[in-house]
């Protein structure tokens, strides 16, 4: 984590919101991955526990340790697309604060005919209170990719490899 720097706010990115486990890869940080659990359940400010939209919510570890009233990806095909925002917030909020982050995002998907909805869900600026503290994040998704961590890794290397020549 040594090479990213404080003032550095925009970020490539990959992310699988899959149906037994979230990964998210941000350029500089390490790989997050945790189950694809998602409570409401009134708790701390843990990792994954995200604040958003007056509606507070905690992704991963956290949500299954709850024991009840958390939600899977796998309880519905849907639920790839409708909770992938709040997957996604919840992965960012088990990295380190930041104020501000841009993502330029390729995210894997099982069932390309729901790219644009996936799309749309995930694409704008948001002010969510991550793991306790306020962050302003950008999401850009730049490419929806074949399910698989291999295909969406490969093509976040090609990314940056593109953006740093």
């Amino acid at each position: 984590m040594d090479n990213i720097h404080t003032l550095q706010k925009i970020f490539a990115a990959g992310f699988d919101n899959g149906y037994g486990s979230i990964k998210l890869l941000v350029d500089g940080f390490d790989v997050v991955r945790v189950p694809s659990y998602i409570s409401s359940v009134e708790m701390e400010d843990v990792p994954g526990r995200v604040v958003f939209n007056g509606t507070a919510y905690t992704v991963g570890e956290s949500a299954f340790r709850t024991g009840y009233h958390f939600e899977r990806n796998t309880d519905s095909n849907e639920n790839k697309v409708n909770n992938a925002l709040v997957t996604l917030l919840g992965a960012l909020a088990h990295l380190p604060h930041r104020k501000a982050w841009h993502l330029k995002l390729v995210v894997s998907l099982h069932d390309v005919a729901l790219a644009q909805n996936l799309i749309q869900v995930l694409n704008g600026e948001y002010q969510p209170i991550l793991a306790g503290k306020p962050s302003d994040v950008k999401i850009e998704v730049l490419k929806v990719v074949p399910e698989g961590l291999g295909a969406l890794f490969l093509y976040v290397r090609l990314f940056l490899k593109c953006e740093r020549n």
